[in-house]
C-alpha cells in the first residue's frame, strides 16, 4: 500500500541523534524509493555553531555516515532539496508562528495535504513546552489516519519514575489521542528482536515448549565496552536502570514472554505485553544489584578512568552503572521460571543477547558417556552480530558414546546476504504507515515502570560505597552472588 503524503517535521533538527541516525535513515528510505512520492522535511533548532546552514549539515552528516557507495551524489542532493529550515528555540511563541508559516508553504508546494509527523528529538524537558506551542498554533489534528492527520514520536526517557510518566502521558493527552503518539525504542526496530516472535508463531516446535514445564531460566544481557563518555551530565541523572532495564531489557523480555496474540495488529501485541509486565512482580534490592565502574581497562587493553572521573558527572556520584536482577512473571506459563537480567557499561564484551535455557534430559541413558548432557540453549543475539543458534548434545564422532555439546547457529549477515538494515529505517518507514506495533503505548511504559520504581525508591535512600567493579570486567562478585543463591551462573556460550 502506497504511504500518503507527509511532511517529516524535525524537532532537534541540527542534535546528534538526527546527525548520526534520522538523517542517515531517511536518506536511505528516500534512496530506495520508500518514502511517500509526495515529501518533506522540515528542521526545527537553533542553527549548528559549526554548520549553520542545513542543507550544508545534511549533506556533512550523510558524508560522515553514509558509505561512499551508498550515497550517489545526485540522489543526496535530490534528497536535500527536499528540507527546509526554521531556526528557532523551542520556547520561542515566534519561532512556531514561522513554523506554521513554512508548513502551509511545504503543504502548498509539495502536496502534502497538512499531513504531519512530528519527531521529538529533543532533551525531555522540552517536550511539554513543545506539545503546548504545537497545540496554542493549531499545528495538530485529533487525527491519527484521514487526513489531514499528526502523529508525534517520542524519544525515551519517557518520565524519570511512573508519577512523571503519567503527567508526560497526559501532557501528550492535552494535544493528541494516544493512537497519535509513537513512542521509540530502537532496539524493537532491530531485526533479531522482532525475529522473537516469528521464531516463536511461526514455527510449531518451539511454541509447545515455550512455558515453565520445559524452560529452567532465562537470561538477558546488555553490554557495553565503553563508558558514559560525554553524556555524563544526561546518564547520572537516570542511571543504568532508567537508561537501559526499564526500557530495552523489559520490552526485549514482554516479547519473549507474552501470549499468542489474536493478530499481528498493533494494539493486539502491545495488549499481551502490557499483559506481561503487569504480571511481573516489582523489584526489590534481595533480587537485584547494583554498580559502578572504577578505572580500569577498556575493549582494547587501554587504561580507563572510571565513572566518578568522567567529564560532567558530580563528585561523589551513585549513580549505577551496572544492575543486575531476578525478575519474576507470576502467570500460568512463567511462573517459577527466573528471567535474569544484566546491564552495565565497561564490561568486557559489547553484546545484547538472550539465553534461554531449557530443562535438563530427566534420564542419563548414555552410561558409557564420560560427562552427563548439558541442557539445551536458545541464544538470540541482537547485537553486534545478529544470530540465533541452539546448543544441541550430539556423539562424538568414535566408537564410544561421549557426548558432546555443538551448535546449530545461523548468522543473519551470512543466510540473507544482505546488510541489515538500521533499526531507525524501520521504525521511521511504520511511523510513517501508520503502523504502531513496534512502538510503545501508554500501559506498556506505566507497567515498567511500576516494576522498578520500588527499587529505585530504596537506592535512593540508601547510597553505597563505589566504584565496586573495575573496568573490563563482569560487574561486581554480588552479581555472581545473586544467581548463586539459585545454584547457578551467568551463561556464557564462548568457544562456540
Amino acid at each position: 500500500m502506497p504511504l500518503t503524503a507527509c511532511t517529516f517535521v524535525l524537532f532537534g533538527a541540527t542534535g546528534d541523534l538526527t546527525r548520526r541516525k534520522l538523517l542517515p535513515a531517511l536518506f536511505r528510505l528516500f534512496n530506495a524509493n520508500s518514502l511517500p512520492e509526495r515529501f518533506a522535511v522540515v528542521g526545527f533548532a537553533l542553527p549548528d555553531k559549526k554548520t549553520p546552514n542545513y542543507h550544508e549539515f545534511i549533506r556533512a552528516a550523510l558524508q560522515e555516515f553514509i558509505p561512499e557507495n551508498e550515497r550517489a551524489e545526485h540522489r543526496m542532493e535530490q534528497f536535500i532539496e527536499l528540507t527546509s529550515f526554521v531556526a528557532a528555540n523551542f520556547t520561542d511563541a515566534e519561532g512556531y508562528d514561522r513554523l506554521k508559516a513554512e508548513l502551509a508553504r511545504v503543504d502548498g508546494e509539495r502536496g502534502t495535504f497538512g499531513n504531519h509527523l512530528y519527531y521529538l528529538a529533543t532533551p525531555p524537558a522540552l517536550v511539554p513546552d513543545i506539545l503546548r506551542h504545537l497545540h496554542q498554533d493549531g499545528l495538530v489534528t485529533q487525527a491519527s489516519s484521514h487526513a489531514p492527520w499528526t502523529r508525534i514520536i517520542a524519544e525515551k526517557p519517557f518520565g524519570t519514575d511512573r508519577d512523571s510518566a503519567r503527567r508526560l502521558t497526559n501532557q501528550f493527552h492535552e494535544v493528541v489521542k494516544e493512537d497519535q503518539v509513537y513512542r521509540i525504542d530502537h532496539y524493537l526496530g532491530k531485526d533479531a528482536v522482532q525475529d522473537v516472535s516469528v521464531l516463536r508463531f511461526a514455527n510449531s516446535m518451539f511454541e509447545p515448549l515455550w512455558n515453565r514445564n520445559h524452560i529452567d531460566q532465562v537470561q538477558v544481557t546488555v553490554a557495553e565496552t565503553l563508558g558514559v563518555g560525554n553524556r555524563g551530565g544526561y546518564f547520572d541523572a537516570m542511571g543504568q536502570t532508567r537508561d537501559m532495564v526499564q526500557s530495552h531489557a523489559l520490552q526485549v523480555i514482554s516479547l519473549l514472554a507474552m501470549e499468542p496474540p489474536n493478530s499481528f495488529a498493533a494494539n493486539a501485541v502491545r495488549q499481551e505485553k502490557a499483559k506481561v509486565l503487569d504480571a511481573m512482580r516489582p523489584l526489590n534490592n534481595y533480587h537485584a544489584v547494583r554498580g559502578q565502574y572504577g578505572a580500569g581497562h577498556g575493549p582494547n587493553g587501554e587504561s580507563v578512568p572510571g565513572y566518578a572521573q568522567e567529564p560532567s558527572v558530580p563528585a561523589g556520584s551513585c549513580t549505577e552503572t551496572f544492575m543486575a536482577a531476578k525478575l519474576s512473571i507470576e502467570s500460568w506459563r512463567w511462573s517459577g521460571v527466573p528471567f535474569y537480567i544484566r546491564a552495565g557499561k565497561r564490561l568486557p564484551k559489547q553484546l545484547t543477547e538472550v539465553l534461554i535455557q531449557f530443562k535438563g534430559a530427566p534420564l542419563p541413558l548414555f552410561r558409557g558417556s564420560t560427562r552427563r548432557p548439558e541442557p539445551n540453549i536458545l541464544r538470540l543475539r541482537i547485537q553486534p552480530d545478529a544470530e540465533i543458534s541452539l546448543i544441541v548434545e550430539l556423539k562424538k564422532p568414535g566408537t564410544l558414546n561421549d557426548l558432546i555439546p555443538v551448535e546449530l547457529d545461523m548468522l543473519y549477515g551470512e543466510a540473507f546476504k544482505v546488510p541489515l538494515k538500521d533499526a531507525y529505517e524501520r521504525l521511521l518507514l511504520d511511523a510513517l504507515n501508520g503502523d504502531a506495533v513496534l512502538f510503545m503505548r501508554e500501559d506498556e511504559i506505566d507497567a515498567a515502570w511500576r516494576v522498578v520504581d520500588p527499587l529505585l525508591a530504596y537506592w535512593n535512600q540508601d547510597p553505597v560505597d563505589f566504584p565496586n567493579y573495575a573496568a573490563g570486567t563482569w560487574g561486581p562478585e554480588a552479581a555472581d552472588e545473586l544467581l548463586a543463591r539459585d545454584n547457578r551462573k551467568w551463561l556464557s556460550l564462548d568457544g562456540f
